[in-house]
């Protein structure tokens, strides 16, 4: 049986809070971030437990926006933003996940490598005022490191679009 979440941004918040809902409307996962913070530092926390399952921070200097994911079980990752000029194929070979799709416009698929099965799927609401986004996990038992990679994404995603519009007024 899979699960669907929507991500959506509180519209004024200086902690940047997200709050991640289930299909019946219910908060799951809240994801903070510090208000001042080099790294920018950002907490992913079960909204039922209170319990902090990741904490999210991202590299000073680099020419590619790139993420370390520590989650609570001891499980690390990165992703970086490198791969979105070639291809939307990216491995994050500390999951034995790949993410298969078209990663920018929020449209992709997340890929077990060991069994080449589909273990979620991620999509944006087209006709929305605010931005939304949909991940549908399908392994329930990887739900916490899914929720985890679709929070990055969205930062790197929020991130490129900033740089894009701050290329477009400049002048």
């Amino acid at each position: 049986m899979s699960q669907t979440f929507t991500i959506t941004g509180r519209l004024a918040s200086a902690h940047k809070k997200i709050d991640i809902t289930n299909a019946e409307g219910e908060v799951v996962y809240t994801v903070s971030s510090k208000v001042a913070s080099i790294h920018h530092t950002g907490y992913v926390t079960d909204a039922r437990t209170g319990k902090q399952i990741a904490e999210i921070n991202a590299k000073v200097v680099s020419l590619h926006h790139i993420y370390y994911v520590d989650m609570a079980d001891g499980t690390s990752f990165q992703l970086s933003t490198e791969f979105f000029h070639l291809k939307d194929i990216k491995d994050i070979p500390e999951l034995n996940l790949q993410l298969r799709g078209n990663v920018m416009d929020f449209n992709f698929s997340v890929v077990d490598l060991t069994t080449n099965e589909e273990v979620a799927r991620a999509h944006r609401h087209l006709a929305s005022l605010h931005r939304i986004f949909d991940l549908e996990v399908l392994d329930e038992s990887r739900v916490d490191e899914l929720v985890c990679i679709f929070v990055v994404l969205k930062r790197m995603i929020d991130i490129r679009k900033k740089q894009q519009m701050a290329d477009i007024t400049t002048p």
